[in-house]
C-alpha cells in the first residue's frame, strides 16, 4: 500500500471518528450542543437514569426551585417507573437515550431504529409525557440514529459541559469542571446513573448544590433546556 493510500486512510479515519463521535460535529446532521446566550442562562441536563440516586437529584433541584432535563434509558424507567414519573411530576424535562444505551456505530440501522422506538413507547406509556429530546450514548451518532430520530420527531442534543462525573471524582472536583467552562447558553452534562449499574452518583449529588450556588454567584440563571433552545414540551396524547 502506498503512502499517499495510508494517508486518506489516516484522513478518512480521522473525518469518519469527527463526524460521530465529536459532539459539536454538524456533518451528519444538525445537533444543538448549546443554546442561545441571550438569556443569561444555562441547562442542566442528567443522562443514564433513573437510578436509585435519581431521587437524591431531584431533591436537590427542588430544594432550589430548578428545573432540568433527564435523558433516560428505556430499561431503566421500567426499572424504577415511580422515580421516572416523578421526574415528569416535579416538572422537569425528558429525553430519550436508547432503551439499553449501545454505542450506535457498533450497530445496523434496524437496530438502531429499534432502541429508539423502544426506548420512546416505555418512557411514554410509563410516565405519560412524549419525549422531544435525543441524546445518543456516549453522544456517538451515525447516519442511521439521525434517520431514526427524524422518524421519531426527536431533536438531538448534546453539550458542550461536561462534569465527567462518569470517572473516579470528588464532588468538588465534578463542580470545578463545570464551574471552569460553563458560560451563558451552556448545556451541561452530569449523569444520574450509571448504564452498566455499577457506580452509584452520589458524587454528582454532592456536586449539584455546588454548581448550582457557582453558577448564581456568577449571574448565571438556570433554565429548563426548552427555554434555552427555544422550543416546548408536548404532552402524549
Amino acid at each position: 500500500m502506498t503512502t499517499s493510500c495510508l494517508a486518506l486512510i489516516t484522513v478518512g479515519g480521522a473525518l469518519i471518528y469527527h463526524a460521530t463521535y465529536a459532539v459539536r460535529s454538524q456533518w451528519l446532521g444538525h445537533t444543538d450542543w448549546r443554546g442561545s446566550s441571550q438569556m443569561g442562562a444555562v441547562a442542566l441536563t442528567f443522562d443514564d437514569g433513573p437510578s436509585e440516586d435519581t431521587e437524591r437529584i431531584l431533591d436537590v433541584l427542588a430544594a432550589h426551585h430548578l428545573n432540568a432535563t433527564f435523558f433516560m434509558i428505556g430499561r431503566n424507567v421500567e426499572r424504577l417507573p415511580a422515580t421516572a414519573r416523578r421526574v415528569v411530576t416535579e416538572g422537569h424535562e425528558i429525553g430519550n437515550h436508547s432503551y439499553s444505551h449501545p454505542i450506535f456505530l457498533y450497530r445496523t440501522p434496524r437496530e438502531t431504529r429499534q432502541q429508539l422506538e423502544h426506548a420512546q413507547a416505555v418512557i411514554t406509556e410509563i410516565v405519560g409525557l412524549r419525549p422531544r429530546w435525543a441524546r445518543p450514548p456516549c453522544g456517538v451518532r451515525t447516519p442511521a440514529y439521525f434517520r431514526a430520530a427524524q422518524t421519531l420527531g426527536l431533536r438531538i442534543v448534546q453539550w458542550d459541559v461536561a462534569g465527567f462525573d462518569w470517572k473516579k471524582r470528588s464532588g468538588k472536583r465534578i463542580a470545578q469542571d463545570v464551574l471552569q467552562r460553563a458560560r451563558a447558553g451552556s448545556i451541561i452534562l452530569l449523569h444520574d446513573g450509571d448504564s452498566e449499574g455499577k457506580q452509584d452518583r452520589l458524587e454528582t449529588v454532592a456536586a449539584l448544590p455546588l454548581i448550582i450556588e457557582g453558577l448564581r454567584a456568577r449571574g448565571l440563571r438556570i433554565a429548563p433546556l426548552s427555554q434555552l433552545l427555544e422550543v416546548g414540551v408536548q404532552l402524549a396524547a
